[in-house]
């Protein structure tokens, strides 16, 4: 199957396989066992919600599963390429769509992504198979959407199965939550990411792999992302600039004009999240050496920042000079008595 036949998606990462696609779960034995336990039991409940840090694996194992449940056997048949195609009569992946007049996806899963829910459940299914629904993730939907999802799990139709993936609890409504069953994916053990980026077919080294582990916080999208976009490089330069006793302008305008180029956006979200990391470790650092009002200043700087950031990338301003930003007001802190 080629990468055409594939339905392309907003977080699809180049060289990396979709987890349409992907048939093996690794890594999460005891999540994964827990959905053919239910299935086993002949008493399967309606909403599942995968929950864990992101790209760990949860919606591989939720398509992994729908292939199991709609009788695939093995790779290539015709019900898993139905579903690497986005093609199956009896599932439905809710995700973020693409614009209709410019390139790109929304931002949202919209309410009229979710009532697509109530036209494929209206369908009649054949030999009493069960209809599936991947909403991929929750955390994607505004608050319209997820009442509408929320009314369609308190009155599910016959033979309908929910897997929703959800990366933080906190984004999600409670009511959601309550009518689901809750499955956690745990972050990957080293070995478990190693042996998964490994078989990627990425054009990267061993040395590469084992260098991009302590950075992914066990999630194989931010890995996959890292050694895709160039981030590890992007890592080694911030860190020599993170280091430094006093800013290094010229190296920050030459890291700001490298990750804003076009095409580098995946790079450049990396490098803002390898940004508040350090800060959040900074701030935790001065408290175990008893600079309790430095661990305050660096903490109330990650809250500022981020609010700032995320107002900035609402109304598209500049992404170099929000970087600039935010290492101006770093400094100034740290030289704060």
């Amino acid at each position: 199957m080629s990468a055409l036949d594939v339905v392309d998606e907003h977080d699809a990462i180049e060289g990396v396989v979709p987890p349409a696609m992907a048939r093996i779960v690794v890594g999460q034995d005891a999540a994964y066992a827990e959905l053919l336990k239910a299935q086993a039991s002949d008493r399967m409940h309606h909403g599942w919600l995968l929950q864990g840090p992101r790209g760990v694996g949860k919606a591989t194992a939720a398509f992994a599963f729908a292939r199991r449940l709609l009788g695939s056997t093995e790779p290539g048949d015709a019900v898993d390429r139905q579903i690497a195609q986005g093609a199956h009569p009896n599932l439905i992946h809710i995700t973020r769509p693409s614009n209709e007049r410019t390139p790109g996806f929304k931002t949202q899963i919209t309410v009229e992504e979710i009532r697509r829910l109530n036209r494929f459940f209206q369908a009649t299914t054949s030999g009493g198979q069960w209809r599936i629904a991947i909403v991929d993730p929750a955390d994607d939907m505004n608050r319209n959407a997820a009442n509408a999802l929320l009314k369609i799990l308190e009155e599910p139709p016959a033979r309908a199965l929910f897997l929703i993936t959800n990366h933080l609890p906190g984004r999600l409504l409670p009511t959601i939550r309550s009518r689901c069953r809750v499955l956690r994916f745990e972050p990957l053990a080293a070995r478990d990411l190693e042996t998964i980026l490994g078989g990627l077919g990425l054009d990267v080294t061993e040395t590469e792999i084992r260098s991009v582990l302590p950075l992914a916080g066990g999630g194989v999208r931010t890995a996959a992302s890292l050694l895709a976009s160039g981030g590890l490089d992007v890592e080694r330069r911030i860190d020599a600039l993170w280091s430094q006793p006093e800013a290094d302008w010229p190296g920050l305008h030459a890291l700001g004009d490298a990750l804003t180029q076009k095409g580098r956006e995946t790079a450049l979200d990396l490098a803002l999240a390898s940004l508040f990391r350090r800060l959040a470790a900074e701030s935790e650092a001065r408290l175990d050496t008893g600079d309790r009002h430095g661990a305050e200043r660096m903490a109330a700087l990650w809250a500022e920042e981020n609010a700032r950031l995320r107002e900035g990338t609402a109304f598209n301003l500049d992404r170099k000079q929000m970087l600039l930003t935010f290492f101006a007001r770093l400094y100034e802190r740290r030289s704060a008595p």
